[in-house]
């Protein structure tokens, strides 16, 4: 049985997660083709990886088979399917197989899906924003970027995360990721309007600009894009639950930065309130900047409102202004003392290692970096770890 401690809330919130067990700890990455990541991995690398796991003693890994780009085989003919991508080659037998090798070793697998970008060839919906991408070993795609207000995209990302529910039943978590869909948009505008009336808001007109919930928090317009969210939300986990799935959903809540603030694009108090059974995943992957505010946005305050709190720092990740102001293994390291300082529940690196060049992660960059390879930079990482697993509770399964 997990143990978790409990405080008693001043506010509203009601009883909120303390600072106890880190009950969750592992990696974080991506099967997708461009990332770096998993995305190259064959049977080898995915048993180094889950033996210097339970070396550590970690018990969580999630794998991203959705990103922009496809990193699983799918029956939805609006999802991209490179057959050079090693798991849609396979068949999934690939993803099935590292996912049941991980539960010989006791560490929980969870899957998560970004569902507001794809590749607009097969997608084909007409975009709120576009970019090229390149692949490394590839064509240049166009990424396009969706809100949940057009039509389609709400209904769609539903089917993948049944599909994922059906293809893998054995994960003990989904995570949903809606990134960019927050912004304003002309379409969502009378949208908004009619929510405001319902909730004695204010109407678009006197909102005031910009709006871009990312580096500006306008509360209205948070709140509407949240209720939005919890719509998509409610509709998934009746749909993976119609599936048979009995693990724990999360979403991510998404954090920026400006150079005179910090922000949560959700509302996590209703978030909370109304998703109850849902956890939130937070991220930080620039220590040198607003380091204990960025730690306030993404674990003080989703918890103080009642979450169970991801906390997903840098790992093994080559993203960013490269090279990055102070190197990974100082990254780390201040990971660590905020870990230990402010406890989340559960703790992703993002980036286990490489055998490729990706956004994510490039083996390039890792080597200018001083690391013979993904598996060394990986065992840099576990190295610094130590500290961490005093934070881990006795009854914690896959955390000794």
């Amino acid at each position: 049985m997990t143990r978790r401690s409990f405080v008693l809330a001043t506010g509203p919130a009601g009883l909120v997660p303390a600072a106890g067990p880190l009950s969750e700890h592992g990696f974080w990455d991506y099967t997708t083709p461009g990332a770096g990541g998993m995305e190259a991995f064959e049977k080898p690398d995915y048993l180094a990886l889950l033996d210097d796991m339970s070396a550590a003693r970690m018990n969580s890994l999630l794998i991203c088979p959705k990103w922009s780009t496809t990193g699983y085989q799918s029956r939805l003919p609006y999802l991209d399917q490179q057959r050079s991508n090693k798991v849609i080659r396979s068949g999934n037998e690939l993803l099935r197989w590292a996912l049941a090798e991980a539960g010989k070793r006791h560490i929980k697998t969870w899957l998560s899906a970004f569902v507001t970008g794809f590749d607009l060839g097969p997608y084909k919906l007409k975009p709120c924003r576009q970019f090229e991408f390149v692949l490394p070993d590839g064509p240049a795609i166009q990424v396009a970027g969706y809100d949940l207000d057009t039509p389609g995209v709400r209904e769609r990302a539903v089917e993948i995360f049944a599909e994922l529910a059906e293809l893998f039943p054995g994960v003990g978590g989904l995570c949903v990721e809606v990134e960019d869909s927050g912004g304003e948009l002309p379409h969502r505008i009378p949208l908004y309007n009619r929510w405001a009336e319902a909730n004695r808001r204010p109407p678009f007109e006197r909102l005031g600009h910009p709006i871009n919930p990312r580096s500006y928090d306008n509360r209205p317009w948070r709140d509407y894009t949240t209720s939005v969210r919890i719509g998509l939300l409610q509709d998934i986990e009746r749909a993976v639950r119609a599936k048979g799935f009995r693990g724990d959903l999360a979403m991510i809540c998404e954090t920026a930065r400006t150079s005179y603030n910090i922000t949560q694009e959700v509302n996590t108090r209703e978030y909370h309130q109304r998703m109850p059974g849902w956890a939130a995943v937070t991220y930080e992957y620039d220590k040198w900047d607003h380091r204990y505010g960025m730690m306030d946005v993404c674990i003080e305050q989703p918890r103080r409102d009642g979450l169970r709190v991801y906390y997903l720092p840098r790992g093994v990740m080559t993203w960013g202004k490269w090279p990055l102001p102070i190197s990974l293994e100082e990254s780390w390291r201040m990971d660590v003392e905020d870990v230990q300082r402010f406890r989340p529940q559960g703790l992703w690196w993002f980036g286990c290692g490489t055998v490729n060049d990706g956004a994510h992660v490039s083996l390039t960059k890792l080597r200018q970096a001083g690391y013979r390879d993904g598996a060394a930079a990986r065992r840099a990482l576990l190295g610094v770890l130590g500290p961490l697993r005093d934070l881990a509770g006795d009854s914690q399964p896959g955390i000794r």
